[in-house]
């Protein structure tokens, strides 16, 4: 497989951009120079975008496409909004307002164009390396062991653990090969995974058993039967989650012992612990007995946390997963900053069509090593799947809705960093 250079994805990334950011333009210049009146009779627009569709020829026909399909959606939205307030405010405020709209779109394309360098010098200082930076320690922080990572998220779960799990939770999780489960490839979380994590934790709360603790005398720690997490799901998941027991063992934590139960690893001990999701118990014989009292955050967030340590082994779906969610929200974070909310052309750049123009693209600059550090190889180019998981997050922005705020937010500060300079 052809390994992409930074230099061969970041002009791909800018291509469209670049045709969006002159069609904007120029539309403010043909409304500036408009006598407000014209604008009361939409059929002007009409023929003002039919002259510059003729005006401006493309050579490559996928560009041709877009930039038709775009100006149309400019002007059909500039259309809408005359029609719905030409009668209650004058069209003089019409037009200062399309004219500021237009303005904010143009200063938002100028900072996605110029995101990062090309060259990749000063990326400390651009910001798809802070904004990347930025949820990356939120959401999938990278420190030199769980404990330390694990660690690390905690401290954002009050704000932001809906979106940590979201990170987990692929939309493909039916495309993994659970058939031939691999040891060293870590994949989502999906809904069957979810409902036995969700079993371990009631099974080790409500009434587990106890045993030896292997790595210390006079110590037990809390045992439960692998048959009974997986009995409610032996029909409907035949063998393939069952097989892979050890696998989503070692993804929270736990381990099988005697080869019928699950039971904490050591440093899951010790991780816990720290954390109070254990108290210690003694028993009348003089045992110490480490009692569970944690919840399903406690076991989400350390499969988190492991597939953070060994990104390197994730798999195909939760790569293209996390990408897309990162580079979805600093796209969604840098409109949040330029654009307000009443801006009439949001839509656009939400738009299905637009984002999977340019999405694609900036997901594999986020997977390089100064950046996420994840297999860019297995970014997928199907226009199909794009649509699949462009879809899904749309209908997954209240989950990310606040991170998005801060990510607008954090923009401003580097600004006014770069400002100040």
């Amino acid at each position: 497989m052809v390994r992409e250079k930074w230099t061969d994805i970041l002009p791909r990334y800018q291509t469209f951009i670049s045709h969006m950011k002159p069609i904007l333009r120029e539309t403010r210049r043909i409304i500036e120079g408009l006598d407000p009146d014209l604008l009361y009779d939409t059929e002007v627009l009409d023929k003002i975008r039919q002259e510059e569709e003729k005006r401006n020829v493309r050579k490559v026909r996928a560009l041709t496409e877009f930039s038709a399909m775009y100006r149309s959606n400019v002007y059909e939205i500039m259309k809408d909004f005359i029609i719905k307030y030409r009668d209650r405010i004058p069209l003089i405020d019409i037009k200062d307002y399309i004219i500021d709209f237009l303005q904010e779109s143009v200063k938002a394309l100028t900072i996605l164009r110029n995101i990062t360098n090309p060259d990749e010098r000063n990326l400390e200082n651009t910001y798809l390396y802070r904004l990347v930076k930025y949820l990356e320690g939120i959401l999938f922080p990278r420190r030199g062991s769980i404990k330390e990572i694990y660690e690390a998220l905690l401290e954002y779960v009050p704000d932001f653990y809906e979106s940590q799990r979201h990170i987990l939770m692929t939309h493909t999780y039916y495309r993994e090969d659970l058939e031939h489960p691999d040891f060293f490839t870590i994949p989502g979380i999906s809904p069957k995974v979810y409902q036995i994590i969700n079993n371990v934790t009631s099974f080790f709360n409500l009434d587990p058993s106890y045993g030896a603790f292997p790595e210390r005398q006079n110590q037990e720690i809390p045992m439960i039967l692998i048959k009974d997490v997986f009995l409610p799901y032996i029909d409907s998941i035949a063998n393939a989650e069952e097989e892979a027991i050890n696998n989503i063992g070692e993804r929270i934590g736990l381990r099988v012992i005697d080869g019928i139960f699950l039971a904490p690893k050591e440093e899951t001990i010790d991780l816990f612990m720290d954390n109070n999701y254990f108290r210690k118990n003694k028993q009348s014989d003089g045992t110490m007995r480490y009692v569970p009292q944690f919840s399903n955050e406690t076991l989400i967030l350390y499969y988190l946390a492991f597939a953070s340590r060994r990104r390197g082994f994730l798999s195909k779906e939760l790569i293209n997963w996390i990408a897309m969610n990162f580079a979805f929200l600093v796209y969604m974070g840098i409109l949040k900053w330029k654009l307000t909310d009443e801006n009439i052309f949001y839509s656009i750049f939400k738009d299905l069509q637009t984002n999977e123009k340019v999405l694609p693209y900036l997901m594999k600059l986020i997977c390089f090593p100064n950046y996420l550090g994840l297999d860019k190889t297995k970014i997928r180019d199907s226009p199909q799947y794009r649509k699949e998981i462009f879809n899904f997050i749309g209908a997954q922005i209240d989950n990310l809705e606040q991170l998005i705020e801060n990510i607008g937010e954090y923009c401003e500060k580097i600004e006014k960093e770069g400002n100040n300079k």
